[in-house]
């Protein structure tokens, strides 16, 4: 009888600290960051007809196939003027 109020006893001891290492990893994975693709269209100050129609063809593109990506943030879309370095910093 001893015997098995020991190993019973081993038992819940293991399973109980078994538990306390599952809360900590989900806590972990609840603060990791999502997941998030930028796309960054690169532009001067001088632009042609083609720099432009990229420009809108790719916001299109964003906008009709992706747009519950955009919509929860898993997916940006920048324009980075180039020619001004401050805003280099910034992007």
């Amino acid at each position: 009888m001893k015997k098995e109020l020991l190993m019973i006893a081993l038992c819940v001891g293991m399973v109980a600290c078994g538990n306390g290492n599952a809360k900590n990893e989900s806590k972990a994975e609840k603060q990791m960051k999502k997941d998030v693709v930028e796309v960054l269209y690169f532009h001067g100050k001088q632009r042609c007809a083609t720099c432009m129609a990229i420009e809108k063809n790719t916001k299109e593109l964003m906008e009709s196939t992706f747009a519950e990506k955009l919509k929860n943030g898993e997916l940006v879309f920048k324009l980075v003027y180039i020619t001004k370095e401050e805003t280099l910093a910034d992007k």
